[in-house]
């Protein structure tokens, strides 16, 4: 029987006898009670699980679960177990409709491929099957638009304004399972008033029923048209580059979501030009964010510094499309997997 593509379903794979619960993202079934179940890397590494061992599936919400045991595992090409259910119930159970997960992509200044990421990880997440909305809600000088090859107009500013409806500034399927919302552009938008504000989250929320993911890419900086959408999200990516300036600014922003309430947020180090001379400074970082926030912000990506962005962003092309084997490609796609598991 062929596989069916299970990319938006997240369950957590619990192991009998054990306390730990380890997050796990299916990414196919073949009928019936088989379920591939990949495991990502992360805190205890993928555990040793032998054949046989019975196994608990639980969903998103906890409440449905599903037991099985586990009939065979692999390292290759990504750590997974095929889990053989005791009862059929993979319709019932593993493909309930979800809301779509909502996702902000921000930073504390700007220069650091905010943008570049956001529009990366849209597409990469569009191609493993998942239904994608890229929101942009710069306002005032957004650039997904131009990234994408696509025109400026209409866009969220004429949503803003009531002169358009959402699906007429909506963009569906400009990739294959990826729609975008271009952002803004012009002065008169730069200052926006709260109830724009507030038609922004209005706008994320009503997509969530009719995409699997939501992308929302900000203005850097710390102001209420970014620090508001803290409240209409379930992760925030802080995108900072490796350098003083870059941290600093992050360093008040994680500040503001840290007395906002929210969370949680992950970390992505852009235009890294060496990792290894970078760990003790990412390190320091991470600690004086903790003493000084009291969030402990997990580190989700160290993207290396690649000329070759700025070159193919010249032509309307992206990296991810064009050089998908560079270092840079390929910790986007690991940076994919994380979001892919919430």
């Amino acid at each position: 029987m062929p596989y069916r593509s299970m990319i938006h379903v997240q369950v957590r794979l619990r192991i009998r006898g054990r306390e730990e619960q380890y997050v796990a993202c299916p990414v196919s079934a073949a009928g019936g009670r088989s379920l591939h179940v990949q495991v990502p890397r992360g805190e205890g590494g993928l555990p040793w699980v032998a054949e046989g061992t019975e196994v608990e599936l639980l969903q998103r919400d906890g409440l449905h679960t599903a037991t099985g045991r586990v009939r065979a595992r692999s390292l290759r090409p990504v750590p997974s177990y095929a889990v053989e259910l005791t009862e059929s119930m993979l319709d019932k159970v593993l493909f309930m409709a979800k809301e779509g997960r909502a996702v902000l992509v921000t930073g504390g200044k700007g220069g650091t491929g905010k943008t570049f990421v956001s529009t990366a990880l849209s597409l990469l997440l569009a191609r493993q099957g998942a239904r994608v909305a890229l929101v942009d809600a710069d306002l005032g000088t957004a650039d997904v638009a131009v990234n994408l090859g696509l025109p400026k107009q209409p866009h969220l500013g004429h949503l803003l304004e009531g002169k358009k409806k959402l699906e007429d500034v909506l963009r569906r399927n400009v990739r294959p399972n990826l729609s975008v919302l271009p952002g803004a552009t012009g002065t008169r938008f730069s200052d926006p008033s709260a109830w724009k504000l507030g038609t922004i989250l209005t706008v994320v929320q009503s997509l969530r029923p009719q995409f699997d993911f939501v992308i929302v890419d900000s203005r850097a900086g710390i102001g209420s048209d970014v620090t508001s959408l803290f409240a209409g999200v379930d992760r925030v990516v802080f995108v900072t580059a490796d350098e003083p300036a870059g941290l600093s600014d992050t360093l008040e922003l994680l500040q503001s979501f840290a007395e906002i309430g929210r969370g949680p947020g992950a970390l992505v180090v852009n235009r890294v030009h060496s990792y290894r001379s970078s760990v003790d400074r990412l390190l320091a970082f991470r600690s004086r964010a903790r003493e000084e926030t009291g969030i402990d912000v997990p580190l989700w990506g160290v993207l290396q510094e690649d000329p070759r962005v700025h070159v193919l962003a010249g032509a309307g092309r992206l990296l991810v499309e064009e050089l998908p084997l560079s270092p840079t490609s390929v910790a986007l796609r690991q940076l994919a997997a994380r979001v892919q598991a919430l």
